[in-house]
């Protein structure tokens, strides 16, 4: 995906991102450090439904993203690994 914003692959080689390979990490990437526009090709390349089911299987997203994504996808927290893990954490 050329066209994701340079930002996001400071410690890798973009050449390297495999689109398919690597949806979960690309998706991480876009909600913790994306712009706007990023988050639209990724809608536009995967589809709500698909990243939907890539951000509820990460292990971490900050809180701002995880509100994003609640309120993106109409889900509750209780249904993200990260809000589950960050439980844990917690004690």
């Amino acid at each position: 995906m050329k066209t994701l914003s340079s930002h996001l692959f400071w410690d890798v080689n973009r050449d390297e991102i495999d689109p398919v390979q690597h949806a979960a990490w690309l998706t991480q990437r876009v909600l913790e450090y994306g712009r706007w526009a990023d988050w639209n090709i990724l809608v536009s390349e995967y589809g709500k439904p698909r990243l939907a089911e890539l951000a509820t299987g990460l292990r971490s997203l900050s809180p701002r993203s995880l509100a994003f994504c609640c309120a993106c996808f109409q889900l509750p927290k209780s249904s993200f690994r990260c809000s589950t893990l960050m439980q844990f954490r917690d004690r």
